[in-house]
């Protein structure tokens, strides 16, 4: 037990997180290109090694291409767990990769089998993988950048059933915002 205490103890202190960022959404795969803005909320607690999970929410509003005069439309809200790892943690910046399993909800509008445009009703499981830098500007304060591309938020059909097929296109969001640590 005391071996356990003392190796925790210099590998670094636990700390806690919490992250307000804002940003963009980009959809570079799809024949849609969507485009729009997007919020973040983290908060989380982290291990002496640098490993944290978190609480994180998500909400984005974008638009894409134009068809028979109504321009289509995605949104969603995401709210879940991400797995971080932080690198260099002792340092005024600090990289991290993270992991993000959410369920998601969205409303799109897309086109129905008749090529109508029309809103849609999904929820379902959402995951992303993210990359981060966190710059501190003291012992508390820093500003997050962070990106991230995630899959099946948005389902593209009413007949979703739990296969690849039935997700959108991954997502990319780009975010910027302050951070504290505890």
């Amino acid at each position: 037990m005391l071996a356990l205490w003392a190796g925790t103890s210099a590998a670094g202190p636990w700390r806690a997180y919490a992250a307000a960022s804002t940003g963009f959404v980009l959809d570079h795969t799809s024949g849609v290109r969507a485009l729009g803005g997007a919020v973040q909320v983290y908060v989380g607690a982290e291990t002496p090694f640098g490993l944290s999970l978190g609480v994180v929410g998500e909400g984005a509003e974008t638009w894409g291409a134009t068809i028979q005069g109504q321009q289509l439309q995605l949104d969603y809200q995401s709210l879940g767990l991400e797995l971080r790892l932080r690198f260099l943690r002792d340092g005024g910046v600090n990289p991290w990769v993270g992991l993000r399993v959410a369920q998601s909800r969205s409303t799109p509008l897309t086109l129905d089998d008749l090529g109508s445009p029309r809103r849609m009703l999904h929820a379902g499981l959402s995951t992303a993988v993210r990359l981060g830098l966190d710059t501190w500007l003291g012992e508390h304060l820093g500003i997050s950048a962070s990106t991230a591309w995630q899959w099946c938020d948005v389902r593209v059909d009413s007949t979703a059933s739990p296969t690849l097929d039935a997700c959108a296109k991954p997502l990319h969001s780009i975010l910027l915002g302050p951070t504290l640590r505890f």
